[in-house]
């Protein structure tokens, strides 16, 4: 699994985006042939001088496959372990429920309540 530097640096700064709180998702089917999703993270930024909560984005641009499970007794949705990326046939699958194991294999990703595999994913950071 080879993951850009510039996704590495992201993982590393927001800590692989542990314990942001989930603020929007957003499934576009228009216009397209496969769907572009968006999440929004409020999360940790460890660059930051003291502790700061910013906004991130997460684009995933045709998506080739996802799951997204909201179980009945959530108030808000919490990434508490973090989130994984493994890449496999030209798809980045981003798994938001692998329980702080962030070197995950795809059937591994498949397996999970929430992720999403797309040909291209880009994080909006500010």
């Amino acid at each position: 699994m080879l993951i850009p530097y510039s996704t590495s640096d992201v993982l590393c700064r927001f800590d692989h985006f542990n314990d942001s709180v989930l603020g929007a998702i957003s499934v576009d089917y228009a216009e397209r042939t496969l769907p572009h999703i968006q999440i929004t993270l409020t999360c940790q930024d460890d660059d930051a001088d003291e502790p700061t909560w910013r906004s991130c984005r997460i684009d995933f641009h045709n998506a080739r496959e996802f799951r997204i499970e909201q179980r009945t007794k959530s108030t808000q949705s919490v990434i508490s372990f973090g989130i994984a990326i493994t890449v496999e046939g030209g798809i980045t699958f981003v798994d938001f429920d692998c329980l702080g194991d962030t070197e995950r294999t795809v059937e591994q990703v498949r397996s999970s309540d929430f992720y999403i595999g797309a040909e291209r994913v880009d994080f909006i950071v500010p």
